[in-house]
């Protein structure tokens, strides 16, 4: 393949082969996102501010924004584990079998 030319994947699963990102990567990312979705949806509810959260938490609001937009890669599973904390919410982990 040359340098300007596009791949084209017929599937998400064929774009992570791709990638060389595992299963286990993929599932990781995925339940990273779904958390994250659930946290944000939590936060708003509560009507706290991406500042007000990041100072609970001793962290800074591009930091929650970037979380927000869902870059999981740069979320960690600690820091889901503290915003969970400061929204005062239940974190649950699903596990796919398919992983």
């Amino acid at each position: 393949m040359k340098k300007d030319e596009f791949v084209v994947y017929k599937s998400v699963k064929d774009f992570a082969q791709g990638l060389k990102i595992s299963n286990i990567e993929m599932a990781l990312a995925r339940e990273k996102g779904r958390i994250i979705e659930e946290l944000k949806a939590k936060r708003i509810k509560k009507k706290i501010s991406q500042a007000k959260l990041a100072k609970l938490i001793g962290s800074k609001q591009p930091t929650i924004a970037r979380m927000e937009s869902g870059q999981v890669s740069q979320v960690s599973m600690d820091f889901l584990i503290k915003v969970a904390i400061a929204l005062k919410t239940p974190l649950s982990i699903k596990v796919d079998k398919a992983a």
